[in-house]
């Protein structure tokens, strides 16, 4: 299995950086350790990043919670497959997205897409196999293999709040991703835990730290 951080390594790390890193030791000095926000490594989640794609959190969330009511408070495979296109498309789904649920739900359910083996793979192992999976791309693998688990030195390259998040810990621009990698190299292998950091930073700002709540 690979290594996944815990309450203890977060904070470890998150001082670590602070230490190398001044505009870091701003965020951890403001608003201490970030929280461990941790989502279950199973197709609920996968669903849920799947819902997060282009929308904000609040919107995401409450189409998940829709979806929730609609599988009897456990999203699975099956149930996905039972509520269809047109079910998915009732709960406010879009169908785009209906598509790629019920493409994942069929290949998780034929057992062609194995979830919990990607624990045991590579951060870049299993990032190829979840971008196997239709309409999942480098950023929802990436925000999966954070949250679900928990990996410390992933970055997700496209993500918004992280690319304006990190415009307002020092003032750059990192808009093009080269600029992003070339700011983040001094952060391994905790890349992953800077991320929290400059979420928690981006959240704050805006009275929004809630958001990443369950």
């Amino acid at each position: 299995m690979q290594p996944a951080l815990d309450t203890s390594e977060l904070k470890y790390a998150a001082e670590s950086l602070a230490r190398i890193d001044p505009a870091l030791r701003g965020i951890l000095n403001r608003h201490g350790v970030p929280p461990l926000w941790k989502r279950p490594a199973t197709f609920a989640t996968l669903v849920r990043v799947l819902l997060e794609q282009q929308v904000s959190l609040v919107s995401a969330k409450a189409t998940y919670r829709r979806l929730l009511t609609a599988c009897h408070g456990r999203v699975t495979a099956e149930r996905v497959l039972e509520l269809g296109h047109d079910g998915l498309r009732e709960l406010g789904v879009t169908r785009q997205k209906s598509r790629y649920a019920s493409a994942l739900a069929t290949e998780v359910h034929q057992r062609n897409f194995l979830i919990g083996r990607l624990r045991y793979l590579s951060d870049d192992e299993a990032r190829q196999e979840i971008t196997k999976q239709l309409g999942f791309g480098i950023w929802s693998a990436d925000v999966f293999l954070l949250l679900a688990l928990a990996r410390p030195d992933v970055i997700p390259l496209g993500d918004l709040a992280l690319v304006k998040g990190m415009h307002e810990l020092d003032g750059g621009d990192y808009q093009e991703i080269n600029a992003l990698l070339k700011r983040a190299e001094m952060w391994r292998p905790y890349r992953g835990v800077a991320t929290r950091m400059i979420w928690q930073l981006y959240l704050g700002n805006r009275n929004r730290l809630d958001e990443m709540t369950n």
